[in-house]
């Protein structure tokens, strides 16, 4: 089957529109047509419907479409990986990033990584509980995320390279902002408060100070919306203490002291699959990145945070 009649399915399918697809592929729509013709003939069954809102995939049409996406997909990145050989790049790897840790350290990492001329990186940003699910797939090559998550880790390698504690933050029109002294169970429990990471499998959830209070709202995978309420509202959250105040988003008088003990650990870790450190390329990789990391919990300020 010639593959350029899957990969124009997929085109329409994803676009829901023969004229639409056309634009992308930059053909004719009678070319088109007759592709779709062709792939029907081979088929031996309609791939398409038609209906007054543009086209649907039947079910064989749905699945011939996913397999079109692969190859789409296949053929990009066998042409980025030209464009990588031609520029004098051996290898590319793909490394997750917890969303905080981004915004916090974008700086220091673009700095460092854009002077190694040997790799291409590739990173993505999400929620660690599914960018360790990624690492275990194979997606990901390693994972920068916070150390202590209750999720399956399996054979993966752990290594705790960024000391973090977390803190509560309140938002700059709170009338907590700037108070020194450990702010009650009473009060606490009547403030308005956020999660960040929700579902992420981290330990650090606020229940313990604000009661039977639900939360009035939950963020996993995004940490703007965050430090937007932060800057703009009254609200409370829990949060990688070290990591929210490098951001410059938030300020030192938004943390606040909260009865019981310290916040929990929330290190930042290198994670990788035990049976990647055994090829070369990965272990130079993997020293690479614990380099920078080592050197960021060495030179950036702890806050007066007890580390």
């Amino acid at each position: 089957m010639n593959p350029n009649l899957l990969k124009q399915l997929a085109i329409v399918v994803k676009q829901g529109s023969l004229s639409r697809a056309c634009e992308q592929l930059y053909i004719t729509q009678p070319t088109l047509t007759r592709s779709i013709q062709q792939l029907e003939m081979r088929v031996g069954a309609p791939v398409l419907i038609r209906t007054r809102y543009g086209v649907q995939p039947t079910e064989i049409g749905a699945r011939l479409a996913q397999i079109g996406e692969r190859i789409l997909a296949e053929t990009e990145q066998g042409e980025e990986v030209i464009r990588q050989f031609h520029s004098g790049y051996h290898n590319e790897f793909v490394i997750g990033i917890d969303p905080l840790w981004e915004f916090a350290t974008v700086e220091q990492m673009t700095a460092y990584f854009m002077q190694e001329k040997r790799y291409v990186f590739h990173f993505r940003t999400g929620s660690a509980a599914a960018q360790i699910e990624l690492l275990q797939k194979g997606e990901l090559d390693f994972l920068l995320a916070p150390a202590h998550l209750t999720v399956k880790q399996g054979a993966l390698d752990r290594q705790l390279l960024f000391r973090d504690r977390s803190g509560v933050f309140v938002g700059k029109k709170s009338a907590l902002r700037g108070e020194n002294t450990i702010i009650s169970q009473e009060i606490l429990e009547k403030q308005n408060w956020i999660v960040a990471g929700a579902n992420a499998g981290f330990l650090d959830r606020p229940s313990e100070l604000i009661g039977l209070k639900a939360a009035s709202m939950a963020f996993t995978g995004s940490i703007r919306s965050v430090l937007y309420l932060l800057n703009t509202s009254e609200v409370l959250v829990r949060l990688p203490a070290r990591l929210a105040l490098m951001t410059g988003a938030v300020e030192i008088d938004q943390l606040i002291k909260v009865p019981g003990p310290k916040g929990p650990r929330r290190d930042i870790a290198l994670w990788s699959r035990v049976d990647n450190l055994e090829r070369p390329e990965c272990m130079k990789v993997h020293e690479l990145i614990r380099g920078f990391m080592q050197t960021l919990d060495d030179t950036v300020s702890t806050f007066e945070l007890d580390l």
